[in-house]
């Protein structure tokens, strides 16, 4: 069993426990070391996944849909990409629904995506996704203020896509039909964004997962 299978299964009952709050309160809270299990049971009952922003696809190697496909605007990402099954798509995240029709996927992801639009465009990135995904849309975004600029962790040139151009609370989604965790602590010391935006001793951030069945 690989270490990422043992660290979902170790935190799988704290997964469980926050997905069941969150559908039924709306929000709830969860351990950074969950985040792996909470994913990995939001793909549930889902055979194919669009990953929108999927940079080097590291969102859909541990996927357990059957039928990948990773979207990304920047091609160098796409070529050295780590999941050499998944089916490359070198497009902007905004031609959604040119490029798939309604229900043409089960499940679509934007792992630290949603960040890097300004609000309007993010607002129409979500009703795109929504569009285009069958059975559900899920997240992941840093929450509050996480400045990023002229960075680019892969060292691939694509400093100006992954700037941050909009900050996300639990509202934002909430007002949206979408249910959350908030992960708590989630960025700290050991992420190299965190670092080059607020230091290696500052206090580490929550995040935000997001899903909403359309």
């Amino acid at each position: 069993m690989s270490r990422q299978a043992q660290l979902r299964l170790r935190h799988w009952p704290a997964a469980r426990r926050a997905v069941l709050e969150a559908e039924r309160e709306g929000i709830a809270k969860a351990p950074r070391l969950a985040y792996r299990a909470i994913v990995w049971r939001l793909q549930g009952g889902c055979e194919s996944v669009l990953d929108v922003g999927t940079g080097l696809m590291h969102s859909l190697e541990e996927s357990r849909c059957r039928v990948r496909l990773g979207l990304d605007a920047h091609r160098p990402y796409l070529e050295q990409r780590r999941v050499p099954g998944a089916v490359p798509i070198n497009a902007p995240a905004l031609r959604l629904e040119e490029l798939f029709v309604p229900g043409a996927v089960d499940l679509v992801t934007m792992i630290d995506v949603i960040e890097h639009f300004e609000k309007d465009d993010a607002l129409e990135l979500l009703r795109q996704s929504e569009s285009v995904a069958r059975r559900r849309v899920a997240l992941f975004t840093p929450r509050g203020h996480f400045p990023q600029s002229g960075y680019d962790a892969f060292e691939l040139g694509g400093e100006e896509l992954q700037r941050h151009r909009s900050s996300w609370e639990p509202e934002d989604f909430r007002e949206r039909g979408y249910s959350v965790i908030v992960i708590e602590g989630m960025h700290g010391p050991w992420n190299s964004s965190f670092v080059e935006a607020f230091g290696a001793g500052a206090d580490p951030v929550d995040a935000i997962v997001a899903w909403k069945d359309p």
